[in-house]
This record gives structure tokens, sequence and C-alpha cells, in this order.
């Protein structure tokens, strides 16, 4: 026997001996030097000979000392125990004094220099094996007519590939034949999982990970044969190839165990390399590099995993054609192998194996101390030095300066494994693995995530962690083998969107309804794959909007539409788009079909224009102002199948071309948002005042009537003559009698943003000369600016509802009211003097006023930016639902930052917006009160 140089920690080897002898009285010098030794390099072995005293006794025998145990060598004392208990709990103990008393012998024999690292971790895998085995038997014997069913074990991961750490998991499978003994087969997994796992003063055995097993947490805690080959050979991911890898019979009825593997093996080694597989492989390397943890030997970079990896993916690549690859459990095996079929070079292979044993003692090291199952590399004080001692180095530095070298030399071999990825997507991919490694299988416990999830602005972190768990299930939709594959990079990338928003719950619900309503439409993952920036739009899209999110959901083929380049440009011009809308109508032949078809038509452009706004490449005023158009072009082909389908004669039918619908407000202005309502008036030129009021009916039912498509605009006629009390249509002459003998101030007001939008054109100039006549031939009598302020007042305090947490864009002090009212009391004050003030756009409003000095160059200034800023928050929210949203609370702020630029807090846009409302309100006050006095 040689002595081990070193002392990892003198301190806890004095304190372990003194302890010793103040419990158990004398201890003879050789005895004294093996506990010294032991509890140098493990606190938790040297409490174990504490508790055991009996165990220095055996590490006394050289000759057991010299020799190797194999899972044979342990049957006999463990088959003794098991005779001599009287129930589980004695048994359980005394398995749990022999497991500890073997890792002492092990330990001391590493010490010692009898064994090499390897045959160390093989030996700790023969002894988990026994006992897994010897529990087996334990708790079958026990089981009425246990011995008439055929049940096996199967060991996965480092146990199968006799790899085991000192606190290593235990993979296992529990397999059996015959599903008419599956009440009591289950009864024994339960009884074996609780023993293995059950923890006393005296330690325990093993922590037992079942979610290997076909089909996961979702499957039985054990399946039959038929569920597994099935699962395997027609469900299996390639992760899943890859656990197979390392699996072999370790308990039970080994025969049934072997026959499984040799079952499955075309599964693991598969003939013919398919295209899903490297593509598996590729997204798996992805997400290993994406989930590296620094200092960590097993996840860091260059650490135990990339090496693991190295050999895992040529053997899933090129083990179906290569046999010298197959049926290789050993990570060192697979090495030798990879060498001798010509994957790597013989000093790659040499450089690799010295690499991973050394990162595997590392590890060790790690753990023996505790026996806590830990990666983490200490940086400093008595844990590196203790660590570096282990490891045989003489200075904390020099252990450091070793374990670089591995660990780039493990990088630089795995950096050269098949390809690189580089893709928009892959990449985007990468970015929700490195946003999201708490989601990683095995990395971190379920409260963990739980509580990263909610970190990251989930409101329902539990409901997310299933969604997110769906949306990665690749057995979701029933895909082609290549939509699987696509499906793989565009899911990801989705998420990584997902989850940089201030409020993820929203677009993670309606990405997951996206993808499930995807199913088996390849093309689409396909158009996604090659499109990646549009990816991050519709995840800020499905964070928004109500109406555009629910349309694309349903109906996820109109994505070419929006996102082919030849078709995302608007229209060169309003009679373009009709006549391209009036194609759809007319390939239509049924009713309910037309309404469908114009719906779609509606939510197509408005979703155009919306990835357009998403992307930043234009402003609220043209957003307005194409929105707009769409809403023309969709009401004149309203009215044309209104009059189609009125039930009505050829003569009369002839009399529905003397209508004109006027457009008030934002329709006039051209000023829409998505969700605005249109604001119209209907005026014929007749005397047929039912049938017109039948035509304006039916047109308003084709637009606001819900089929399966949803409804394209709600309709809003309170601008009429008379207002409510009067009719809905209103004949020329008397729209021109009521204007000039008793319409209100705030009537006038309205017609400042009247425009013809549907209907007879010639009628519609008609109409809008009466209008202007109206509303500019002079300016309005009396006090007229008060009257306009009074009513401005009212809206605020009656309809805005204001407090110190919540404001309203529209109706709220300083909002787009204020620039309105007084952009329009200007008009009316001056454009019966000056025509180019006679505009119904806002903007074009303040620019004429501006360019005709009856707004400084600064107020005009400040009124446009604060328009535009408002208009843009107005938008956005009104994406947020299905009806214009006005109101701002502290919450929306928050949501409306990030589109600001302003980080994930609201509380300097607040800030701005309060600045600039401040600042619209100034402008308002200063030209009231100048025009009162």
């Amino acid at each position: 026997m040689r002595k081990s140089p070193i002392s990892p920690d003198e301190e806890n080897a004095k304190t372990t001996v003194q302890r010793f002898r103040e419990e158990h009285g004398s201890l003879d010098p050789k005895k004294k030097k093996i506990l010294h030794a032991v509890a140098s390099h493990s606190r938790f072995l040297g409490n174990s000979i504490i508790r055991n005293p009996g165990t220095l006794a055996a590490l006394c025998n050289a000759k057991a000392l010299e020799r190797k145990k194999t899972v044979s060598s342990h049957r006999a004392p463990l088959a003794s125990a098991a005779k001599g208990s009287r129930d589980t709990e004695e048994f359980g103990e005394k398995l749990r004094d022999y497991k500890y008393r073997e890792l002492s012998r092990i330990t001391y024999r590493e010490i010692l220099g009898l064994c090499g690292f390897r045959q160390v971790m093989e030996e700790i895998s023969d002894l988990a094996v026994a006992t897994v085995r010897a529990v087996v038997d334990f708790h079958r014997s026990r089981l009425e007519c246990g011995e008439e069913f055929e049940f096996a074990v199967l060991g996965m991961g480092k146990l199968g590939g006799r790899l085991l750490n000192l606190s290593s998991d235990i993979d296992l499978i529990y397999l059996y034949r015959a599903e008419e003994h599956v009440e009591r087969i289950s009864r024994l997994c339960t009884d074996v999982t609780r023993t293995l796992s059950s923890v006393s003063p005296g330690g325990f055995l093993y922590r037992v990970d079942l979610g290997l097993r076909p089909g996961g947490s979702r499957s039985p805690v054990a399946v039959s044969m038929e569920f597994a080959l099935e699962h395997y050979f027609y469900f299996a991911e390639t992760w899943e190839r890859a656990v197979l890898l390392k699996a072999s019979a370790v308990a039970g009825d080994l025969s049934l165990g072997r026959e499984f593997i040799a079952e499955v093996e075309p599964v693991v080694y598969r003939k013919l390399l398919d295209y899903e597989s490297i593509e598996d492989i590729r997204n798996m390397k992805t997400q290993l590099e994406s989930v590296q943890k620094e200092g960590d030997v097993k996840l860091g970079k260059g650490g135990i995993r990339e090496v693991e990896f190295f050999v895992q993916a040529t053997q899933l690549v090129s083990g179906g054609a290569v046999a010298e690859l197959r049926g290789l459990m050993n990570t060192i095996d697979g090495l030798g192998a990879m060498a001798r079929s010509g994957f790597i070079a013989p000093e790659v292979r040499d450089q690799m194996t010295d690499c991973y044993i050394f990162l595997r003692r590392v590890e060790h090291s790690i753990q023996l101390w505790d026996e806590i199952q830990t990666h983490s590399v200490p940086s400093e004080g008595r844990a590196l030095a203790r660590l570096s001692r282990r490891m045989g180095f003489e200075s904390e530095e020099d252990f450091k300066n070793a374990y670089e070298e591995t660990t780039a030399l493990v990088e630089k071999h795995y950096r050269n494994l098949f390809f690189d990825s580089s893709t928009e997507v892959e990449e985007k991919s990468r970015e929700f693995w490195e946003l999201a490694d708490f989601l990683t299988e095995g990395n971190v416990e379920p409260e963990e995530v739980i509580s990263a999830l909610g970190n990251l602005g989930f409101s329902a972190p539990e409901n997310a962690i299933d969604t997110i768990a769906h949306l990665l299930d690749p057995k979701r939709g029933g895909l082609t083998e290549k939509g699987r594959v696509l499906s793989k990079k565009v899911i990801p990338a989705f998420l990584s969107s997902v989850i940089k928003l201030n409020n993820p719950d929203a677009a993670l619900m309606n990405v997951e309804r996206f993808v499930s309503g995807l199913g088996s439409k390849m093309s689409v993952y396909a158009l996604l794959a090659e499109n990646p920036e549009i990816i991050s739009l519709l995840v800020r899209l499905f964070s928004r909007s109500g109406e555009l999110s629910n349309f694309l959901i349903k109906h996820p083929e109109y994505l070419d539409a929006i996102i082919l380049k030849d078709v995302t440009q608007v229209y060169d011009s309003k009679e373009e788009m009709e006549r391209s809308l009036a194609e759809v109508m007319d390939a239509e032949e049924f009713f309910e079909d037309k309404l469908d078809a114009l719906r779609n038509f509606k939510h197509v452009e408005s979703l155009k224009i919306c990835f357009r706004e998403l992307s930043e490449e234009v402003d609220p005023v043209y957003v307005g102002s194409c929105l707009s158009m769409v809403a023309d072009v969709v009401m004149g082909s309203s009215l044309r199948l209104a009059g189609e389908s009125l039930p009505v004669s050829k003569k009369k039918k002839k009399l529905l071309d003397d209508m004109v619908v006027v457009g008030l407000g934002k329709l006039g202005g051209g000023e829409m948002s998505y969700t605005s309502d249109l604001d119209i008036i209907f005026i014929y030129e007749g005397d047929d005042h039912e049938l017109f009021s039948k035509y304006g009916q039916r047109f308003i039912s084709n637009l606001s009537v819900y089929t399966s498509e949803g409804f394209c605009y709600k309709i809003d006629v309170e601008l009429r003559p008379s207002g409510n009390a009067g009719a809905l249509v209103t004949s020329l002459d008397a729209f021109r009698s009521y204007h000039s003998e008793s319409a209100l101030l705030w009537e006038k007001q309205a017609l400042v943003k009247a425009r013809a939008v549907a209907g007879n054109r010639v009628l519609g100039k008609r109409v809008m000369d009466i209008i202007a006549d109206f509303v500019y031939s002079e300016v309005p009598s009396g006090d007229f600016r008060a009257e306009i302020n009074g009513h401005r007042g009212r809206i605020e305090t009656e309809l805005a509802a204001e407090t110190e947490r919540n404001y309203n864009i529209k109706t709220g002090r300083g909002g787009l009211i204020d620039i309105e009212f007084l952009v329009q009391m200007l008009q009316l004050a001056h454009g019966p003097e000056n025509p180019r003030l006679r505009v119904a756009d806002t903007l074009g409003a303040v620019n004429a006023l501006r360019d005709l000095g009856f707004l400084a160059d600064g107020e005009a200034r400040e009124l446009r930016d604060g328009y535009l800023f408002l208009r843009k928050m107005s938008n956005i929210l009104s994406l947020l639902s299905e009806r214009a949203k006005n109101e701002v609370t502290q919450a929306d702020f928050d949501r409306l930052a990030v589109e600001f630029g302003m980080g994930r807090e609201g509380d300097s846009l607040k800030k701005r917006y309060e600045t600039v409302t401040e600042g619209i309100r100034r402008i308002y006050e200063r030209h009231f009160a100048a025009k009162a006095r």
C-alpha cells in the first residue's frame, strides 16, 4: 500500500478522531490512521464511521482492501441483511449501514492508491446495482404471487454506464411483461422506490429518478414492455434515444430487461440517418450551450456534459452504420470506439479521456465532502483549498490552472462537433434557453422554476410551466418529420420573445393558441423559420390585440399574405385596393361567404398595417390614414353588397345610387385606430325615405353583425341631424334645411371633420359643399369660444374620470380632445377667411394654422409632437382589447414603457405623459383665455 501524500482537511480529521474517542473510548493507532485519512477526505464518511465503528475493522483487512468488488461480491451480505430483517424499516437501516461501510472502503482504496478513478466509479455503480437488486428481491418475495409475473428494472444514465458519482441520483425504469399483474407490480414499484429513497438519521440509500421512463411523468410508474416499445418506435425523441444508449438491466428478471434492450436497438441506432435526428442533435447542442453555468463542473463550458454529448451525438448519428459504436454504455469506451472507427484521432481520444476522468474526479471530490449533490467548483476559501489538495495539487492556483486548461481543451474539441448553429431563428432559440435555463430538466427544483417565471413577469407561473411544456412537446399537433424539425426551431424563438415582455401571460396564452391552431400546417412553420423577424412581431401582437390576434390565430394561413414582401407593401391607391376587394367578393357565391370575405379582407389589411407599425416603419399618422382608407374601401363594398341583397325591384335598386355615406370624427379626419367605431351619416336624394332607411340598415348590418369571422366595424350614427331623435337617413333637402335653420354649435364643430367616404361621389361633392357653406360661411355668432370651452369642460368632468392614478388619453386633461377642440375652434374662427384651414385632419389643420400665424412655431411643434405621442399610446392601447381604450393606469404605463424605449418600468413614461399633457393644456388655455378677453 502507498500513502496519500496530502491531507485535504487536517482540521476535520483531528476533530473526527477526537469525537470518535469521546463516543467509543480508545482507538488503536492503525484504526486512528485509517479514520484520520478518511475524515480528511470526507466529513460525512467520518461521521458514518463514528455511527458504525465496525467499519474500521473492515478497513483494517488488507486483503479485502486489495480486492475489487463486483455486483456478485455484494450478493451474500445483502441477502443476509434481507434474511435477518423483521420488517422493511430494519432492512433499510441495514442497507444504509452496508452502503456507507462500502463507500468508506472504496474511498480508502482510492486514498491508498489501490485503484484508479474509473474503478472507483465502477465500484460505486456496482454497489448501487447490487442494492437495487436486493431491494427488488426483498419486496418481491413478500408480495403474494410475486413470482408469477416478469418484472425488470433498467438502470439508465450513469448507473447504466457504470459511471456513478458518490452522490448521483439513480435513474430507473420499471418494466413488466403482462398487464394482468399491473396492480401488484405497481405496489412493488412503490415499495422499492420508498425503500431506496427513505432518509433516516443514518443517511439514505439513493435518490431515485423515474423521469426517464417512456412518456415521462404522464406515464404510470411502471410501464409494460408493449407500451414502451410502441413509444420508442413511434414517438421517441432524439434525447430519449440518447438516454437509451446507457440502458442496462440491473434488477428483477434480467432476461426481460435484456430482451427489451435488444428489441429497442433499431430505435437507438438507426440504419439510415434522418434529417430530423441531425436537427434534433443540433438543437440539443444549442440547448446544452445555452444552459451553461459558470463554475459548474457538469454544466459549465468545457464540462462533463460536453464530453458526454461529444460521444452520444456520434453514436446516435453513426451507430446504425458503424457497429463499433453500438452497445457502449460508458463514455470512456465510446471515446475509444470513436478513435478506432476513425471519427477522432487517437490524440483527441487520449485528451478527451484524460479530461473526462479529471472532471469526474473533480465532481466526485466536491461531493465526497458532504454527500451533497452539487457540481459547483468553489472559487475561494477553505473549500477550494480542500478540493485542490484532494485532487493532488499543492496549491489552489495550480488546481485552477489545471481545471481551466482541461475545460478549454474539452471546449475546443466539442466546438468541432458536426456543425455550428448560426441562423437567426436558431439564435432566437438560443436566447430562449439562455433566459430560461431554469426550465431545463434536472437543473433546478420546480419551486425555483416558479420563482424564476414570476421574476420574468408571469402572474401565473404554474400555468406558464404547463403551457411552455405543451409548446415544447414534439408530439403535439401531428406534424410530419420535417414539421417537427422546424417547430423545434420556431417554438423556442417564440418563447424567447415572450419572456422578454413586461406582461408575458397574455402573449404566452395566445402563442399557445396560435401553435395549437397550426396543427400539421408545416408551411407556416417553414414560413416563420425563413422569416424570424416576424416572430417577435407576432409575439408583440399576441401580447396586445384581441381582435387581430384572434383572427390570426384562427387563420394562420393568412401569414403568407402578411409576410411576403410583394404584398406587405400597402396599395398604391385607394382604387387599387377597391379592385382587389371587388375580386375577392366576386369570387364568393353566397351572401354569408361575402360577409366573411369582407371581414377577412379588413383583418388582413389591418394586420399588414399593424406589423408595419410594430416594426416602427410608420408613424401614427400614417397608420390612421391607412386604416381609414381600408374603412373607406370596406364601406364601399358593404354599400354595394347592401344594394345587391336588398329585396326590392330593379327600378328601386336604381334609386339606391342616390345615397352617400359621410364620415365624421376619426373616420372623417383619416385618423382611425385599430378599434375605432365608424361615425357616419346617410344622405340621399329623392323621396323614398323607407327604401333608403332599409338600405342604410342593411349597410350597417353588413359591417357590424357577427359572423364566424367576427365583425368589421361598430357603427355610430349619433351625429346625424337631430341625433338619436332623428331618422337614420336624411334627404339632401332636409339636411340643407336643418343646418341652415336649427343646427347647434357642436354639430358645426363635428362637421369640421366631415368627409364623403362611400356612395354617390357627385352627391357627395354637393353634400360637402353644403357642409362647407354651413361651417365656414361666417364665424359662429356669440361667444362660441366659451361655449366650446364649456363643452370641453363637461366632457372632462363627466367622461374622463381622472384621478391621481388614472388618466384618460382622449378626454382627460391635456388629452387628444384638448388638441382637437383647440384646432376646431381656430378653424371655425379663421376658416371663413382662410380656405387653407378647411381640412378634416388635425395635424393638417395644425400645420395650416402655423403657416397662417394663428399658432406660434413652438406651439405647433408641441401640439404635433404631443398628438403623435398620444396617438401612439392610443393605438397600442387599442390593441390591448376588443374595444377602444383610452383609460391609462400604472399597469398600462408599465406595459407601454417598452414600446417607447423606456425599459420595463412605467414611471418614466408616466412622467413624460404628464409633461406632454400639461404642455398641451397650457397652449389650450392660452388660446381660449386670449380669445375670451
